[in-house]
């Protein structure tokens, strides 16, 4: 059960609780960030800038995977803690069941699909004559892992869930080390080059997997496997109330597309190599701010539960301190040792491309100042199941307001104009979250947040 069940309600220990749930979501984020992030740095090294600008235009994909394990692992995790809140454990039990059946069996349909269809998903991912055998060479063994990415990455959710969340830092180090070790073995020391690095993310994955779902059929776990059932209500709830989570998932992959439209239109190849490195660092960051979010919501859904407003209003304000903090980290790092971070993806000697690369950063991290507090305000919303507004400030965010913008600005400002565009969406979308949350409160006076 949750550990966080008791009735102390300081704020000491409400912080130790949001620390507990907080550093394994974030370290989990990390690393799963680190393996696509291990990939671009020794295809970069081992295969060359094209092959990185590859690897980039596959990640919407990637993005894809895990926005879909997201939408119903979400769901699941926040109905899961409000349900331990009521004491009802065989709820949550039933829920937990059909999350990994509903993965499951979403993972198998979409393997074969994307297969069918390889070649027509890389050309619209972008890929050109001179990156399609890359792409397809890269997708073809990611797809054959796609299932095992899913039930992977929603078990992290719910063994924190669970009460457990020290072993989403172990099992997700775990593949981690796999993913680098494989990495250095198949592409620097065999030359498998690209299909390496796939099948190195790929048994990381599985790997990963394997672990969560020992722990669940053997372990000392809360969460069992039970006879579902099914029914149209649950499964709808458990996408409904997944939807913003998704959305913020799916966002990185979109972006990543928009921008790749928009980079192949006005800079080229190199500059999606480029591109790519500036992705793998802001996808880091983005996935600090989620884990943050990840280790807020099972709080915030339980209090929920409990209808202890005053707890909720706590945790939401400790969670965008910590955001900000590691907002301005990341920043600081970004403008510092622009040329360090670079050259861990693209040797020097790729003038164009490195070049590139630290010109772009300097600008695109900007907008790291200001993400966290839209992804945070998005979970705030979801925890309290008002998912209607988190997806407005989800969609807002990672769609409309950053397709408009690539759209306009380097029409006006040319190269600057495509760096710049993540600090002027994720501004735009503070002010209408604000907007939301002041609205929101004002609806609810006798709701101390």
């Amino acid at each position: 059960m949750l550990v966080f069940m008791q009735q102390n309600t300081s704020k000491s220990y409400l912080t130790k609780k949001f620390f507990k749930y907080l550093v394994p979501s974030v370290t989990a984020m990390w690393f799963f960030s680190i393996y696509t992030m291990v990939d671009g740095i020794f295809v970069g090294k081992g295969v060359g800038p094209i092959a990185l600008a590859a690897v980039n235009l596959s990640m919407p994909y990637i993005n894809g995977v895990f926005a879909v394990s997201l939408l119903i692992s979400v769901g699941s995790s926040t109905l899961i803690t409000f349900y331990f809140g009521k004491n009802e454990k065989e709820k949550s039990n039933e829920i937990f069941t059909l999350n990994i059946i509903l993965l499951s069996i979403i993972g198998i349909v979409l393997t074969g699909l994307s297969l069918m269809f390889i070649e027509k998903i890389a050309y619209f991912l972008g890929a050109n004559a001179e990156t399609l055998p890359y792409v397809v060479d890269y997708l073809k063994i990611i797809i054959l892992f796609s299932t095992f990415f899913m039930v992977a990455y929603s078990l992290e959710v719910l063994v924190k869930a669970d009460g457990f969340p020290i072993y989403s830092i172990i099992f997700v180090t775990l593949a981690a080390i796999t993913n680098i070790v494989l990495d250095y073995i198949l592409v620097i020391r065999y030359n498998y080059g690209i299909k390496g690095a796939a099948f190195a993310t790929g048994a990381s994955q599985f790997i990963s997997c394997m672990a969560f779902l020992f722990h669940f059929l053997f372990g000392k776990s809360n969460l069992k496997f039970v006879k579902p059932k099914f029914n149209f209500s649950s499964i709808a709830k458990l996408f409904t109330i997944g939807i913003p989570e998704a959305l913020t998932e799916l966002s990185a992959g979109f972006t990543t597309f928009v921008f790749n439209f928009a980079i192949s239109k006005h800079i080229g190849t190199y500059g999606l190599a480029a591109f790519g490195v500036i992705m793998y660092l802001n996808n880091l960051v983005l996935m600090t701010m989620v884990g943050i979010n990840q280790g807020m919501q099972p709080l915030i859904s339980y209090y929920n539960g409990k209808g202890n407003y005053k707890n909720i209003d706590y945790l939401l304000d400790l969670a965008l301190k910590t955001s900000i903090s590691f907002a301005v980290l990341f920043f600081g790092i970004s403008q510092l040792f622009p040329k360090q971070l670079v050259s861990f993806f693209i040797e020097p000697s790729n003038r164009n491309a490195f070049l590139l690369s630290i010109k772009g950063l300097k600008i695109f991290s900007f907008g790291f100042l200001i993400c966290g507090f839209n992804i945070i305000l998005s979970g705030y919303f979801t925890a309290l199941k008002e998912t209607t507004k988190g997806t407005v400030i989800s969609t807002l965010r990672g769609y409309v307001l950053i397709t408009l913008i690539l759209f306009i600005l380097p029409n006006i400002w040319g190269n600057f104009g495509i760096w710049i565009s993540s600090l002027v969406c994720e501004a735009l979308t503070l002010t209408v979250a604000l907007t939301v949350y002041t609205r929101f409160q004002t609806d609810f006076k006798d709701i101390p947040l």
